[in-house]
């Protein structure tokens, strides 16, 4: 089992491991050759926010070999707030800007991230160097280690996305600074929060108290196409009549808290386009970049709250 490679993009792999890092304490990465999968099961909290995402290799990666006897493919599981410190380093001594710009102090110019999969006393870890040149030209190389748990192809095996029924309604989603912002406003008021939508770009969220009954809406947003199911792409001219109006509206109810985790994918970027499985879950896809020439996609399932949930 082998495992090396080159960080490309510091600054994005760090914004998407803070994304995951609000969520758990922990996160399974699966490496292939073509891509990397970051994993959350959503069992580590009573929110049960999943994350099953995709990266393509040369979205965060250089120089990427991999070798294993299980298709060369390597799963792993982090701790999170671990590969996080190791990350902020990374990206701070590579001299990005941002937030990491703070820590500048120990910027290199030329600097590289290099990332390899060791053992030491029988304990696989993931070895970090950066190397570059020091504010005086002189060369220089820092060295973090991490400890990392190889799963077994039985854990593997446990590990499945969620089901859920085909989507009512997928839209585009405003900013999701803006969305953060307003969600964090309305925790104040609920715990809870309906999500709402329509096939008129119509969509409200919703919470409720003994006091206050408020309602935030968004119009004419953009429903997406090219997401919809391949079945549904295909329905027959006869049965067209039996669509829903267009101003129906399709909801779920869901954990404000779960819905916050969610939205601190914001430092990511991209376009978001949820979709909401009524009174079942709601599934958000963040892409990194463009949709129609994407990186990958941080994919987020929120279950809904039923009647009786705490």
């Amino acid at each position: 089992m082998r495992f090396r490679t080159k960080i490309s993009n510091v600054p994005l792999l760090h914004k998407i491991i803070r994304s995951l890092a609000a969520l758990a304490r922990t996160c399974v990465i699966r490496l292939s050759p073509e891509k990397v999968h970051f994993i959350v099961p959503g069992n580590e909290g009573r929110d049960g926010v999943q994350v099953w995402s995709q990266v393509l290799v040369p979205t965060l990666f250089e120089e990427f070999r991999i070798e294993s006897n299980s298709n060369n493919e390597i799963w792993l599981e982090v701790h999170l707030d671990a590969l996080l410190k190791v990350l902020r380093s990374a990206d701070s001594s590579a001299g990005s800007t941002g937030e990491a710009g703070r820590y500048n102090s120990t910027a290199l110019s030329d600097a590289t991230v290099l990332l390899k999969l060791n053992k030491r006393d029988n304990q696989p870890i993931w070895g970090f160097e950066i190397r570059g040149r020091s504010q005086n030209d002189r060369p220089m190389s820092i060295a973090h280690e991490i400890n990392v748990r190889v799963l077994s192809a039985k854990r593997q095996a446990e590990l499945n996305e969620p089901l859920c029924p085909p989507p009512d309604i997928h839209l585009v989603l405003p900013n999701l600074t803006e969305l953060r912002n307003i969600v964090s406003r309305l925790s104040h008021i609920a715990d809870d929060l309906k999500i709402s939508a329509n096939h008129e770009g119509t969509m409200e969220f919703g919470v409720k108290s003994t006091r206050v009954d408020l309602t935030t809406s968004w119009k004419n947003l953009e429903i997406p196409t090219a997401n919809v199911n391949s079945e549904d792409e295909h329905v027959s001219q006869k049965d067209k009549h039996l669509s829903p109006p267009s101003d129906k509206l399709f909801s779920a109810t869901v954990s404000i808290r779960g819905l916050q985790k969610f939205l601190t994918s914001h430092l990511v970027g991209g376009t978001a386009i949820a979709c909401i499985c009524e009174d079942h879950c709601v599934i958000a896809y963040v892409y990194i970049g463009e949709m129609d020439q994407s990186g990958g996609v941080l994919t987020f399932f929120i279950p809904a709250k039923i009647s009786g949930d705490d």
